[in-house]
């Protein structure tokens, strides 16, 4: 089936914007942009007044917490927001989770993210019947022995204080021999630099004794990249999350590699964990932006991530060069195959076309999922 789309504006993958523009599907598959109505027969013409933008990427979130009440001034520290993580994550009923993914699922859609990278703590999003929206979920892992039989692939280690050094290092050896990617929240508080390090830290202080536990390993290092090193899970498959008390020698390792790094910056201005290094990053082609979870968040949108990104940055980057955190390269992060082949795209109808589609994105709306995917 051939499928001919009009647009006031027309965004490619590769970020030129075609005014008035034309786009021709066949069989599912994007064949053509044009700047004029190009020849030939057409199943069906659809004429759209509005922005159309290639698939919103959302690279890391927790779905299955969508249920919960996250207020940001309710929390005065990173510290105070685990304890009470932890203390909910264990109540949730297996209904209640399912109307958790509901929720998520409407609020994406509404803001136009068409893929998302999820962590699956109960195992649930792995399986669920999405109707609009793409999911690829990470199995969290969390806790001390790692048997890789017990996982589907990909895998999600929570934390260098949550998972033991022995577990990091087989799922990092898991990775590479089954080749997938595995997320780890790396950086998130400058506590993990001290946890690595062996020295004082508020997780053996407080979180352990509340959780009961201790330590599992004292593996001593001199940072967290050290750690990672000794663990051998600094490699291409690592998509480190958060990454905002690294330094920038730290955040060139992580490049020189090759590994993902995902930012998630109003999550960590609302933990008071403080903001990514994002000039220093700008330009790697596997960086993302994602909102994490309605439990550290308030909106699942990855377009308000980005406005949130651009006033923090007080307008030095332009919109076009932060798009793709939310586009093509943070599908470079999920390693999403046939990402803008596919007629998938994320759309902001509008009656009056008033502005070119970076200043539409400060200006936001209600997005809608326009999927040609399936026109067979």
């Amino acid at each position: 089936m051939r499928i001919l789309i009009n647009s006031s504006y027309v965004v490619k993958p590769d970020g030129e914007v075609i005014k008035d523009g034309w786009i021709v599907v066949e069989n599912g598959f994007i064949s053509g942009y044009y700047r004029k109505p190009p020849e030939g027969e057409f199943h069906r013409v659809e004429r759209l007044s509005g922005y159309l933008y290639p698939p919103f990427v959302n690279a890391h979130t927790h779905l299955e917490l969508s249920l919960l009440s996250f207020n940001p001034d309710s929390f005065s520290s990173f510290f105070d927001w685990l304890l009470w993580i932890i203390g909910k994550r264990g109540l949730f009923t297996e209904e209640e989770i399912v109307r958790a993914l509901n929720v998520a699922e409407s609020e994406l859609e509404a803001s136009g993210v068409v893929y998302v990278g999820d962590i699956s703590s109960f195992g649930l999003s792995a399986d669920f019947p999405f109707k609009r929206i793409r999911v690829k979920a990470f199995r969290e892992f969390i806790g001390k022995d790692f048997n890789p039989g017990e996982f589907t692939p990909p895998v999600s280690a929570h934390a260098v204080y949550s998972v033991s050094f022995s577990a990091l290092k087989s799922i990092a050896e898991d990775s590479l021999k089954r080749g997938y990617r595995f997320q780890l929240h790396l950086g998130e508080t400058y506590q993990e630099q001290l946890f690595v390090r062996c020295e004082p830290n508020l997780f053996e202080d407080v979180v352990y004794p509340f959780i009961g536990r201790k330590r599992y390993e004292r593996i001593c290092s001199e940072n967290l990249i050290d750690y990672l090193k000794k663990a051998g899970a600094l490699n291409e498959n690592l998509i480190a999350v958060h990454c905002v008390n690294l330094s920038e020698r730290e955040l060139d390792s992580l490049k020189k590699v090759g590994a993902s790094i995902v930012l998630c910056p109003r999550s960590n201005v609302h933990l008071k964990v403080g903001f990514p290094s994002v000039e220093a990053l700008l330009g790697y082609d596997k960086l993302a932006l994602a909102t994490d979870g309605l439990s550290s968040n308030i909106t699942l949108s990855v377009v308000d991530e980005l406005r949130a990104l651009y006033y923090a940055l007080e307008g030095r980057v332009k919109v076009r060069e932060l798009l793709p955190l939310i586009t093509t390269s943070a599908a470079q992060v999920l390693s999403i195959e046939n990402y803008g082949k596919e007629a998938l795209f994320s759309f902001l109808p509008t009656l009056k076309v008033k502005e070119d589609p970076f200043t539409a994105l400060l200006r936001g709306g209600d997005f809608r999922i326009l999927d040609y995917s399936d026109s067979l």
